[in-house]
């Protein structure tokens, strides 16, 4: 089954498409032994690989796509606000851009078992909740994406003071393959939880399974990393204990 009509056999029988950092068709176990062997060196079926300019040869970046779509038209793309907030509105790319940017590095970790520490620019939460003006009681934010792609976060995941939402990566804009222009930087939570392609966000007073964790069993609503061990891509054939939470130790 090719990805375009797994795509559509999910939209049929009520599930969301997947994409971003999520799983693959068959769900892998949650914590994964080392590998004996070294890290595979070309993309698998669902995935390829996308290389930065300035680590040509180092460094290595794995994609998950499973519904690719056309690239957003940047100077018509909105981001839709609703939900519990004192004025719904639409902001444009150029409003979020003009929010205080930060630069950091942290490390995606995919609930499959690699990771990789990526330069990401972007905002702060809190600054676009400035903007959005949350009611009393909204303590929970649901994001949608371009691709059918859902989650909710809580308050408390997207003020974590390494959570981004990002805007570009290595002083680059955001390719669509990760995400453009809008995507989440959730570090102490697998990748899964990271959307991309965001297009609207909704304020509510409770939370909710995303589309992965709705799907498979395998997948924890919270999506926070657990102990276990890493396959880092930007250091080859090295396997990694991890105690859970945030990698801050490579």
């Amino acid at each position: 089954m090719n990805r375009r009509k797994f795509f559509d056999r999910l939209v049929k029988s009520g599930a969301a498409a997947l994409a971003g950092s999520g799983p693959a068709l068959a769900a892998p176990r949650p914590l994964c032994p080392p590998l004996p062997a070294a890290l595979p060196t070309t993309g698998a079926p669902n995935s390829h690989w996308i290389i930065p300019s300035d680590k040509p040869d180092r460094f290595k970046l794995k994609v998950m796509e499973f519904n690719p779509i056309p690239a957003p038209d940047l100077a018509r793309w909105e981001l839709e606000v609703g939900g519990m907030v004192e004025k719904p509105l639409r902001l444009k790319l150029a409003d979020l851009q003009a929010l205080p940017q930060i630069a950091q590095s942290s490390r995606l970790k995919c609930v499959q078992c690699w990771s990789a520490r990526i330069a990401w620019q972007g905002f702060r939460a809190k600054e676009l909740l400035k903007i959005i003006r949350p009611k009393p009681g909204a303590t929970w934010m649901r994001v949608d994406c371009a691709d059918h792609y859902y989650d909710y976060h809580s308050l408390e995941a997207l003020l974590y003071p390494h959570t981004l939402f990002a805007l570009g990566m290595y002083s680059h804009p955001l390719t669509p393959e990760h995400g453009a222009p809008l995507r989440l930087v959730i570090p102490f939570e697998y990748g899964y939880k990271s959307s991309k392609l965001i297009t609207k966000i909704t304020m509510l007073n409770h939370g909710g399974k995303g589309v992965v964790a709705d799907t498979w069993p395998y997948y924890t609503e919270s999506g926070r990393i657990q102990p276990g061990y890493d396959h880092p891509f930007d250091i080859p054939n090295v396997t990694k204990k991890i105690k859970g939470g945030e990698i801050t130790d490579y």
